[in-house]
């Protein structure tokens, strides 16, 4: 953008493009639970004790704790896989301080100590309108890849997430969670929070691509979460199974595929169909069935990426299909270097937020979901709350005005890029 000040260079840097100006859709609030009902749910919910933090205290809920993050056996800034956003070692890993705390029970259906003074009013919480009809939060969580998102604390996450007034939960089978996905929505369910405002995305990856397979996976998977219905399943990537079973032909495998989840969504067992890491032509060849709408495309982005996924991102805006981002802040190992460049510092502390809730709200002014990763409370309370701020034109100017040479990816999918 001409005369804009650039943003530093991320991490690492590779492939080239510009960002695009930002595509404009419908918003519309979801079902709503006021916060006072929120916290009469919560009362039951809550127990009082003590335990020992270090650091900040605030880096610590939702099953993640000092013990296990600050360990540096597992390397020089503890485990990578627990920092996200402004939550580095070096905040969180400080000298030890002892704090009052209440321990997580074990019961089920409990919520961390800390849920009941981070509530957010769902209502905050804008939606997407969807094809199908209905809508998406705007704003999510996402289950991979941290170890509060594998066993009990995965189901702590969801509940924590839930009961706070998050309603966006975003999984997959090879997260390889749903049994504790699915407990937690039950629970949170069983507190009070109406199955209808909750918003469940799964994907179905490509060794279930199949008539066959996949009609066998959505039953398996129902009967994994506990539910008797999914909101929004992906096709995940476009690619073939690999254990030489009869879907081969890459663009037959993922029409049979959409053929079945649209059987299923005849039946109410899934209500609305979507792909993940798809481009312009794969989208298409399913369009070009004449059946079920695609109604959303999970993609990595944030202010970095290629061009090609800006691309990706304007074609689905034109047809009406909702844009999910991941890596909205950076991978595990590389969050802290991307939220905290002095440029988005800056930005944060000009309306009182983060760095990382500064690229999150660039995605959603761009009309993009967001699905950040944590199982600590605070830091969902934080993800959830960038409704009450605005970027303005020179912030997106600046965020906008990535060279090319210092784009890339963190997980390396290519819209298009299978047969």
């Amino acid at each position: 953008v001409e005369g804009a000040p650039r943003l530093g260079s991320a991490p690492r840097a590779c492939a080239q493009g510009r960002a695009p100006s930002a595509a404009v859709g419908p918003m519309a609030p979801p079902p709503a639970l006021a916060a006072p009902a929120l916290r009469r749910l919560l009362a039951s919910a809550l127990l009082a004790g003590f335990a020992s933090g270090r650091g900040d205290p605030e880096c610590w809920g939702g099953g993640l704790t000092g013990d296990f993050c600050c360990d540096t056996k597992k390397g020089q800034t503890g485990d990578i896989q627990c920092w996200d956003g402004d939550y580095t070692f070096e905040r969180c890993c400080g000298a030890s301080v002892p704090v009052q705390r209440s321990p997580l029970s074990t019961r089920p259906g409990v919520a961390s100590y800390d849920v009941a003074q981070l509530l957010v009013a769902p209502s905050s919480v804008p939606g997407l309108q969807l094809l199908g009809g209905g809508s998406m939060p705007i704003a999510g969580i996402g289950m991979c890849c941290r170890p509060g998102a594998n066993g009990d604390a995965a189901r702590q996450a969801v509940l924590d997430y839930l009961l706070m007034g998050g309603r966006h939960i975003d999984d997959a089978t090879v997260y390889k969670n749903h049994a504790q996905v699915g407990e937690g929505i039950r629970q949170a369910v069983a507190a009070g929070v109406p199955r209808s405002d909750i918003f469940l995305t799964t994907k179905i990856n490509p060794p279930h691509f199949g008539f066959e397979t996949a009609t066998d996976w959505v039953a398996r998977s129902l009967q994994e979460l506990g539910l008797e219905y999914i909101d929004l399943v992906l096709l995940h990537w476009a690619a073939v199974p690999t254990d030489g079973r009869a879907c081969k032909d890459p663009k037959q495998c993922r029409q049979e595929t959409w053929l079945a989840l649209q059987r299923a969504k005849a039946k109410r067992q899934i209500r609305h169909l979507g792909v993940s890491n798809f481009g312009e032509r794969q989208i298409s060849e399913l369009l070009a069935l004449g059946g079920a709408p695609v109604e959303a495309n999970q993609i990595e982005y944030h202010p970095w990426v290629p061009e090609l996924h800006l691309q990706t991102a304007e074609f689905c805006h034109r047809h009406g299909i909702v844009v999910t981002a991941y890596g909205s802040m950076g991978s595990a190992g590389s969050a802290a270097q991307m939220v905290t460049q002095d440029e988005l510092q800056e930005m944060g502390r000009a309306h009182g937020k983060t760095g990382g809730q500064v690229l999150l709200r660039w995605a959603v002014q761009r009309n993009v979901s967001v699905i950040p990763g944590t199982s600590n409370p605070n830091h969902m309370s934080e993800n959830l709350r960038i409704f009450d701020f605005s970027l303005n034109a020179q912030d997106m100017a600046m965020l906008d005005s990535i060279p090319s040479d210092q784009r890339f990816l963190h997980f390396d999918h290519w819209p298009d890029k299978a047969e």
